[in-house]
């Protein structure tokens, strides 16, 4: 059965030498999507990604990384949006970099993709409503 989990991966300046996501990707089959990145060969740096595949394929990967000495971090929490709460003023959306939170521009009506988020709360500090919130996932 086919499995999501989001991950942040924290990279020395060494492990930016080597081809990880490319490895998950090759070597484990799993289907990745890169939500954030920043990294620079001579500082390191993080990224975020959604990792898809056999739950099995995702745990072997997992602890690949892990031997490979690089910091690996399941993200457990999702930002929740109440879309009764929300008065669709686009605040929100000022500070969402990944555009997880989008405006329509024909109903100026909000849109959540929860499957973009990497959880960094900016949104919530930005609501006037508290229409959005964290909460542990699932």
């Amino acid at each position: 059965m086919e499995h999501s989990v989001k991950i942040r991966l924290r990279f020395t300046p060494a492990d930016t030498e080597r081809p990880f996501v490319h490895l998950l990707a090759t070597r484990f089959g799993l289907v990745f999507s890169i939500l954030q990145a920043d990294i620079s060969p001579d500082k390191g740096g993080r990224m975020v990604l959604d990792l898809t595949g056999e739950e099995k394929a995702i745990e072997d990967a997992l602890q690949f990384t892990i031997d490979q000495g690089v910091d690996v971090r399941i993200l457990s929490r999702v930002v929740r949006w109440d879309d009764k709460v929300c008065v669709h003023c686009g605040s929100c959306t000022a500070v969402c970099r990944t555009r997880a939170l989008q405006l329509d521009p024909e109903t100026a009506m909000l849109s959540f993709d929860n499957a973009r988020c990497v959880v960094c709360e900016m949104c919530v500090k930005a609501c006037p409503t508290g229409a959005l919130k964290v909460e542990l996932s699932p």
